[in-house]
């Protein structure tokens, strides 16, 4: 058996090659695991009009990329998650009936209404300026569910800020210490 499995759930616009994702891919891959990087760079997101119809899509390109991969052969699944991704991954962890543990970065209000009560997340992570989600909502999620909520202050959807490169390395040090 091998030793694990991480799933990269890019956003619309936030794809597996941002900094974030780049890290986390190569802490697991550092550990033995196989990483997939899953490609949302063909479908055209900004003339897609609804939420729904979005994920509809993505969807499609989700069941295709992974539709070979043996995660019954893997010890660890690991789904990493960014907005839009996260629904994905919720939504494949319900199609699927698997139990793989989440990094969620930046859910949406639909992922927390995907999550079944058995799933297992390592953490949620959302920027304080965030427009989808506000912190406290999503602290009133986690509590409760004993699930790692980590508030990254003064940032938005995108988890960086745009003006101090040196605070995103710490930001995603931060991130990266959730699942060390």
């Amino acid at each position: 058996m091998k030793p694990g499995i991480a799933v990269c759930f890019p956003g619309t616009g936030y794809t597996c090659k941002e900094a974030l994702f780049e890290r986390i891919a190569s802490d697991f891959s550092a550990r033995g695991y196989d990483v997939v990087r899953l490609d949302f760079s063909h479908i055209p997101f900004r003339e897609i009009e609804s939420l729904e119809e979005a994920v509809a899509v993505a969807q499609r390109a989700v069941k295709r990329q992974l539709a070979h991969v043996p995660f019954s052969d893997y010890e660890d699944v690991v789904f990493v998650s960014k907005s839009l991704g996260t629904i994905l991954a919720a939504q494949y962890e319900r199609d699927n009936n698997m139990l793989p543990r989440h990094l969620y970065l930046t859910p949406l209000n639909k992922t927390l209404m995907l999550m079944r009560p058995e799933s297992r997340v390592i953490a949620m992570v959302l920027g304080t300026e965030d427009r989808f989600l506000t912190g406290r909502a999503l602290m009133s999620f986690c509590e409760p569910r004993n699930i790692v909520c980590h508030l990254v202050e003064g940032v938005n959807h995108n988890l960086k800020d745009e003006e101090d490169e040196e605070r995103n390395q710490k930001i995603i040090e931060s991130i990266a210490s959730l699942y060390q």
